[in-house]
């Protein structure tokens, strides 16, 4: 399945890192993201070994896990952004470069709603499978909410914005056909806001 290249504007990376979620609705944002994160994270199991983040863009939620943390980010830019003492590689999630089981968490943010397609996002979720043995929390914009009605709008006014809503329901069973169960959900602002973190694990084989 092949990819869009980034093509960003110098710089692009570093001021992502440094002002995206650090002034205005942004820093609202981060705290609200950083909580629910946190909130679920309380529903694992305690876990030894590596967790991925990937996406990792510049890293911003990678403290947040529970464990020493491997970043990956096909783009090169936000690789080189990322700060702190993380390992780190240059790689898509759509083909990520480790063994079966390497992870023993994972976290799949800020991704998936800007892929169009139910297929798409299944094989994103079973690479992920493949690659975490435990617990993934993952994001995705839930179309029950203002601000999807908004989006929408927007978009019959002829200014689409790139961005995919889904039901909960239709998340769900994308999950269950990627391997993952349902462990919890939590919105950011229920009803108001897209943005959706889901706890999920392992489903039993059947």
């Amino acid at each position: 399945m092949s990819e869009t290249p980034y093509l960003r504007e110098p710089g692009y990376a570093l001021r992502y890192r440094d002002q995206r979620f650090h002034s205005g609705s942004g820093a609202g944002t981060d705290q609200r993201e950083r909580r629910v994160l946190r909130r679920l994270l309380q529903h694992c199991p305690p876990t030894q070994g590596l967790w991925l983040d990937a996406p990792s863009g510049a890293g911003r939620l990678s403290g947040e896990l529970p464990g020493p943390v491997v970043q990956a980010d096909r783009d090169p830019a936000m690789v080189q952004a990322c700060a702190g003492a993380f390992a780190r590689t240059c790689a898509s999630v759509h083909r990520l470069p480790f063994a079966d089981r390497t992870f023993a968490g994972g976290l799949c943010h800020r991704l998936l709603q800007h892929i169009p397609t139910a297929e798409e996002r299944i094989t994103i979720l079973l690479e992920l499978r493949r690659v975490v043995q435990g617990p993934l929390v993952v994001s995705f914009f839930d179309r029950c909410s203002l601000q999807h009605l908004r989006r929408q709008l927007r978009t019959w006014l002829g200014r689409p914005s790139g961005r995919h809503a889904v039901s909960r329901r239709a998340f769900r069973s994308e999950l269950g056909a990627a391997g993952w169960q349902v462990t919890a959900m939590h919105a950011l602002r229920r009803g108001l806001g897209e943005q959706t973190l889901v706890l999920c694990r392992p489903a039993p084989p059947n």
